[in-house]
């Protein structure tokens, strides 16, 4: 796992303040982001498959124990040759078997490859990815900012994205529609907006 770090006074953040002067109020709320990349792309998946409806503290659980199942290396291989019984002693419902199983599958049949991914744009990931049953837009775009670190993603499924962009600009009506377009302006920087985004107001009153 590796670490991104964007400072208040990078460059980066000058850019966008130009671009978007509404930024910089955004930017003046938090002086570092420090953004963690998980690039174990299986197990990725594998978590937010898991995580899908579940709080992050239950989702860390299960996960632990898969991870201490497959003793501490979660593989295709090992996903198939699960039994159901053994995956619902863990606490995994039938469907998120049944999601895991795909992915499972998507790898070991090669329909979804990673060799090559850094090749890949963002929508070519995304529809590699949304083939996967079980993987939505909304988890191929996270595991582009997250796993991959991509500079350029903004999720407008995302809640709490829509929401902070509504506080900044003080807003409350704005579309889906027109936070996307505002977004646009941010490019190529768009990911490193949406993290400011979730954390800018997480220690203000």
């Amino acid at each position: 796992m590796k670490k991104m770090t964007y400072h208040r006074d990078s460059i980066e953040i000058k850019i966008l303040i130009e671009k978007d002067p509404k930024l910089k109020q955004l930017f003046d709320l938090k002086s570092e982001i420090v953004v963690e990349i998980d690039d174990q792309y299986f197990v990725s998946l594998v978590g937010t498959i898991i995580a899908q409806q579940l709080s992050s503290k239950v989702a860390r659980v299960l996960l632990n124990r898969l991870n201490t199942y497959c003793q501490n290396e979660i593989t295709p291989e090992k996903i198939q040759d699960m039994l159901p019984e053994t995956m619902r002693s863990m606490g995994l419902s039938y469907q998120k078997q049944s999601y895991l199983k795909s992915l499972a599958q998507s790898m070991l049949n090669q329909t979804v490859r990673f060799d090559s991914i850094h090749e890949m744009d963002n929508q070519q990931v995304i529809d590699m990815l949304t083939s996967i049953k079980g993987i939505g837009v909304w988890s191929a775009e996270m595991f582009l900012m997250f796993s991959l670190g991509r500079e350029d993603v903004f999720s407008v499924g995302d809640l709490g994205l829509r929401n902070a962009v509504k506080k900044l600009y003080e807003m409350p009506d704005l579309t889906h529609k027109e936070i996307l377009k505002l977004s646009e302006s941010w490019q190529p920087y768009r990911s490193i907006v949406s993290h400011y985004l979730w954390h800018a107001w997480d220690n203000v009153a």
